[in-house]
């Protein structure tokens, strides 16, 4: 019989990323060019599998304008992993990374983190595998990843890397 588990996730990064478009196309297999702005958070489910468990995963759609910096922290609370998420065509997106982590592991700890570097897809970017590798290095219990939530490409895989995660470090 398998065993059913929830786990929190949260993705973070600055406003216009694609964190909504990542979740929106992970959940339900679409992508909606329209920008939505996330006021405060939006939250999602779906379940996937993981060995001889079903692995509920609430996500934890963040809002990336200033505006909610002050409350997003209580957000983060029983967080167990983190999808971090910058614009690979935006250098500012990736340099502010380090903050939105460092504000959610003040929260819940040295929980998992993949770094994502989302649209890369565009023609023009700024974001390169050596800049990834560097930002892993600084920060524990990290790996990254390139997505682009337009085409697909990895987003899939980006939510089943923080649930391997998760669950190797509970185990």
């Amino acid at each position: 019989m398998k065993s059913q588990i929830i786990k929190k996730v949260v993705l973070i990064g600055d406003a216009r990323v694609g964190k909504t478009s990542l979740i929106k196309r992970f959940v339900t297999g679409l992508f909606n060019p329209t920008y939505q702005i996330t006021l405060g958070t939006t939250i999602m489910k779906k379940d996937v599998e993981y060995a001889d468990r079903t692995v509920t995963l609430s996500l934890w759609d963040v809002g990336g304008q200033e505006v909610f910096k002050q409350i997003r922290s209580k957000y983060y609370y029983g967080s167990e992993g983190a999808l971090a998420v910058c614009d690979a065509s935006k250098r500012i997106t990736f340099e502010n990374l380090t903050s939105w982590v460092d504000s959610f592991r003040e929260v819940v700890g040295d929980q998992p983190i993949v770094f994502i570097a989302n649209k890369n897809d565009l023609a023009e970017l700024e974001i390169t595998e050596t800049d990834m590798k560097q930002i892993v290095e600084k920060h524990k219990n990290a790996t990254f990843l390139f997505t682009s939530a337009k085409s697909g490409n990895n987003a899939e895989k980006a939510f089943q890397t923080i649930v391997n995660m998760m669950i190797e470090k509970e185990d």
